[in-house]
């Protein structure tokens, strides 16, 4: 249950600094007109480093998912405004690991006790 609200917060810290804070938007604009007119983006000129990216965009993620953490209050605010959905999302997340998690205690306390034949 940790780990579903610390990936919320890091989707809803990510989501308020990208749209207040302007935090990685400098590189979601990469595309470029070839001389045929196709649009490509330049990201994937170097995909043979896509292990090194993966792992910087990673620690920026977490990186950012602590910065914001004086910023609660207008993160929290922010999302219930303008990405509720997101909110919805995590709380069902939430909710499902403690059905979960109530099923398996009684499926379990089946198994504790030794069973009676006739």
């Amino acid at each position: 249950m940790l780990a579903i609200a610390a990936f919320g917060w890091a989707f809803a810290a990510a989501a308020y600094a990208h749209e207040k804070e302007g935090w990685r938007q400098e590189s979601s604009n990469l595309t470029e007109t070839d001389r045929y007119g196709v649009q490509y983006d330049k990201r994937f000129e170097e995909a043979g480093n896509f292990r090194r990216q993966f792992r910087a965009s990673w620690k920026d993620f977490i990186w950012n998912a602590i910065r914001q953490i004086p910023n609660a209050v207008s993160v929290i605010s922010f999302n219930f405004q303008h990405r509720l959905w997101l909110v919805i999302l995590f709380a069902v997340l939430e909710g499902g690991a403690v059905g979960l998690g109530y099923i398996m205690e009684k499926v379990g306390e089946g198994f504790v006790d030794t069973p009676e034949y006739p």
